[in-house]
This record gives structure tokens, sequence and C-alpha cells, in this order.
């Protein structure tokens, strides 16, 4: 699986999406974010077992009992506070998204965490400047707070200055492939422009993200990808992707709310997930022998 593929993968939704209806494209979406990105999220606990520190701390159940203790905190406290659990979502996510993308081309770079948060938070800002109406009324919802007149396109564009201005600094680590990623920057611009907002963030999130994340965890435990790696990974995250699925439900259930009144649940839900999870691989990535995750970038 290399870049080639993904790239594949999405010109071919952007082909689709030409043909589909919006409420096509929201059930496509729910069913990628709930299969493979879900998924890319489950195996934290297994990734956990095998970091040798976290195993001589606490045993199996230690940590399956830490890691929902610390995530129905998380989840109570963004409830409470969403403006404030919303900043700190985009910031956790834009860092990790930064990192899955770039974690290799920026090893040993010190100011490496400065440009995962900046790529990031520009994909973020490019899919919410390019469906201003549609952000607005959902994030509003989610955080029960106004705010139409948000100037997306203008932060889009001072991000993106931040970024090629790190990119310029940094020159050495992207010269060899400063032309690939332009191209995938114009790549998510044009399937953002043509997708409706749900289809737009699966697409960046489940192949962009999610499956590059899945390969990278295979790496991290077994020395090849291959069908019995596939297999293998799916199997230990299947469990925990069960309950995880289960956990959404329920908690659609225990608030009694589905539809637009679900969407403050599920934003609590998704960064409760996120924290724990950001760190996990933040700490893994960061400690990866060199031949554990190899260098893929340039295949």
């Amino acid at each position: 699986m290399n870049n080639n593929f993904n790239i594949i993968i999405t010109v071919f939704i952007i082909w689709l999406s030409l043909y589909m209806s919006a409420l096509v494209e929201l059930m496509i979406s729910g069913v990628f974010v709930l299969s493979l990105g879900l998924m890319h999220g489950s195996n934290d606990i297994n990734l956990l077992q095998g970091n040798k520190s976290a195993k001589i701390l606490l045993s199996r159940w230690k940590l399956i009992i830490s890691y929902i203790g610390f995530g129905i905190l998380i989840f109570l406290a963004v409830y409470s506070l969403r403006t404030i659990g919303l900043l700190f979502f985009l910031g956790f996510s834009s860092y990790h998204f930064g990192e899955q993308h770039l974690h290799r081309r920026l090893k040993g770079l010190r100011r490496r965490g400065l440009h995962f948060l900046i790529y990031g938070l520009f994909i973020f800002l490019l899919l919410f400047s390019t469906h201003i109406e549609e952000v607005n009324y959902l994030v509003g919802h989610m955080i029960d707070r106004e705010i139409t007149g948000t100037p997306f396109v203008t932060l889009t564009l001072i991000i993106f200055g931040l970024m090629v201005l790190l990119w310029v600094i940094d020159y050495g680590y992207f010269k060899k492939n400063i032309l690939q990623e332009l191209f995938y920057l114009l790549l998510f611009v044009v399937v953002f422009y043509n997708t409706e907002l749900y289809l737009a963030f699966t697409v960046y999130f489940v192949v962009w993200h999610a499956m590059p994340s899945i390969k990278d965890q295979i790496l991290l435990q077994q020395d090849t990808i291959n069908q019995s790696s596939l297999v293998s990974y799916f199997k230990q995250s299947a469990v925990y992707w069960i309950i995880s699925l289960v956990g959404v439900f329920m908690l659609a259930q225990a608030f009694d709310v589905f539809g637009e009144e679900l969407l403050p649940v599920l934003f609590a839900a998704s960064v409760a997930i996120t924290f724990p999870h950001v760190y996990l691989i933040r700490q893994l990535l960061s400690t990866a022998p060199k031949q554990g995750v190899a260098d893929t970038s340039k295949k």
C-alpha cells in the first residue's frame, strides 16, 4: 500500500461523487468512518501491550480500565465545555494528521511538531473553507454557539503561508518531494470542492490517515505487510472495534438523542477517543526503531 493507491482511490471517489446524491455520500461516509476509521483507533490496547514500559506497569485489564476511564473523564469534560473541547480537538487532531503524513520525512528534525500541527491545521481549514455553510451549521450545533462570520478562507491562506515558510526553512527535508506534496494538496482541494462535507472529510480521514496509520501500526508489530499480518491486525482489533461501535449506539441511547441532537454527544466521544490515541501514537512513533516503520513515501 503506497500513496499511488491512495491517489487512485481519491480520484475514483471524485469521479463517483459526480453521480451520487448527498444522501448516498452521507451513507458511504458513515460506513467507512465506522469501519476503517474506527478500526484504526481500536488497536490502541494491543499497541500499549506491545510497549515494554506500559507492559511492565500495567496488566491487560488495568490498561483497558485506565484507557476507558481516561476517555470517560475527557468525554464528560468536553461535553460540559464544548468550545474549549473543540479547540483542543482541532489542535490534537491537526497534530495527529500532520504526524501521520510527515513523521517519516521529518525524522530527527527538532521542530517537526510545528510542521505536524500546521499541516494538519491547514487540512482542517481547507475542509472548512470549502464547506463554510455546512461547517457553520454543524459546529454551531456541536458547541451550541454561533460561529458565522469566522474568516475561514483568510485563516486557510495564512496557515498555508506558514506551512510553505516552514517548508522553505527546512527545505532539505522536502526538496526531493515538494512537487509531490503540492500535488497532494491540489488533489485535496479538488476532492473537497467536489464532494459534500461528510465525504470530503471521510476521504482524507480514511484514505489518507486511517489506512496509512493501520499500515504503520502493523509495521510496529510485524516485520512486513502481507495477508497474514493484515488478518492478524484485524483479528486483534476486531473486539475493540465492536466495543467501540456498540459504545457509539449506547451513547445515543443513554442520552436519548438521534439526528442533530446526537452531534454534541458524538463530538464529545470523538474528542475522548482522540486524546489518548494521539498521545499513544506519538509515543510509539517517536520511539519506533528505524526498521520498524519503513520510509515508503518515495514509492
